[in-house]
């Protein structure tokens, strides 16, 4: 599933508003484990463009 989603991302990352909501649709079919790695993927591939959308979702799963 988690590759599933990273497929996903990729082709919505063209739009912050539904790279947002395809994110916080991701955690209700994720472990968590595979958030983990999904919040790392993001940041490695998507940090230089879409770092405030990535930081605000994964703001409140840290916290």
């Amino acid at each position: 599933m988690l590759e599933h989603q990273k497929m996903l991302l990729h082709q919505v990352s063209y739009d912050k508003e539904l790279f947002r909501k395809e994110i916080v649709k991701s955690f209700k079919w994720l472990k968590s484990y595979e958030i983990i790695n999904l919040h790392k993927w993001l940041k490695a591939n998507y940090g230089a463009s879409h770092s405030d959308v990535i930081n605000d979702i994964f703001e409140y799963i840290a916290a």
